[in-house]
């Protein structure tokens, strides 16, 4: 997908200027938005996408629409996490078992709500490194999570590139947990903003190869989620961590290959 960057309407100079920073940062073209409507700007740069940068929000123009980037309902588990400070309240969190101090790789960014998450339970001294295979997707969400006043949102990288190959090129243990949220491959009502994951990110299932190398590359656990009735951890051999009745998202946690010897 071809995706240019610009800007809002009668942008500032140095707005204009840190939309260009923006773009370089990301291996994207930039064009001037003038007085031009997004329609035009996308014609005349041959673009099918735009990345709308300004000081307070990023937001991606495509098929028409604007969406501005948001974490969805990872804003709300963000409030909750620091207003408990109890992790275990929070699915994910409690299936993945994180610690402070930890390094995580999301191996499918998406919006980056998990990823955000993730940062806030590792804490000050964590890090986290969300994998996307869209090269859109990733810049719109490395652009918002710079915008959002959450001090986890400095802790999560965002980074465009295929988890497969990635993977395959780390060394063993370099990170203390990997997770996966393959996209699910069967219909079911999702969050507002679900629509432009699916319609960007990489819908190919996770597969036993990449599964295994994320092992390697795990130190701690490797976690991947599905959607009920959990078809793909079965698929993959997988057994879903205990969850409460009428759950919609199945968790399996799975240990790392050692080394031998």
């Amino acid at each position: 997908m071809r995706v240019t960057v610009t800007t809002p309407l009668h942008p500032r100079s140095d707005e204009r200027a840190a939309a260009r920073a923006a773009a370089d940062r990301h291996g994207l073209p930039f064009a001037e938005r003038g007085r031009r409507s997004l329609p035009e700007v996308a014609r005349e740069a041959g673009a099918e996408a735009l990345l709308v940068l300004s000081p307070r929000a990023a937001a991606l123009w495509l098929d028409g629409a604007e969406r501005r980037w948001d974490p969805g309902m990872g804003a709300l588990r963000l409030k909750r996490l620091d207003k408990a400070g109890d992790p275990t309240a929070d699915p994910f969190l409690a299936a993945a078992a994180i610690r402070p101090g930890e390094r995580i790789l999301d191996c499918t960014l998406g919006l980056g709500a998990d990823a955000l998450v993730a940062a806030a339970a590792a804490g000050p001294e964590g890090r986290v490194v969300g994998l996307e295979a869209s090269p859109a997707l990733a810049a719109l969400v490395a652009e918002g999570l710079a915008r959002h006043p959450h001090p986890a949102a400095r802790r999560v990288e965002a980074r465009a590139g295929d988890a497969a190959a990635l993977l395959a090129g780390l060394p063993a243990g370099s990170f203390d947990l990997v997770c996966f949220d393959p996209m699910f491959r069967y219909g079911r009502a999702e969050p507002p903003g679900f629509d432009l994951v699916r319609r960007l990110a990489d819908p190919r299932p996770l597969a036993p190869e990449t599964l295994r190398e994320a092992r390697r590359v795990a130190r701690r656990a490797v976690l991947v989620k599905d959607g009920a009735p959990g078809w793909d951890l079965a698929r993959l051999g997988l057994a879903p961590l205990p969850s409460a009745r009428g759950a919609k998202r199945y968790y399996a946690r799975v240990e790392p290959l050692r080394e031998p010897g």
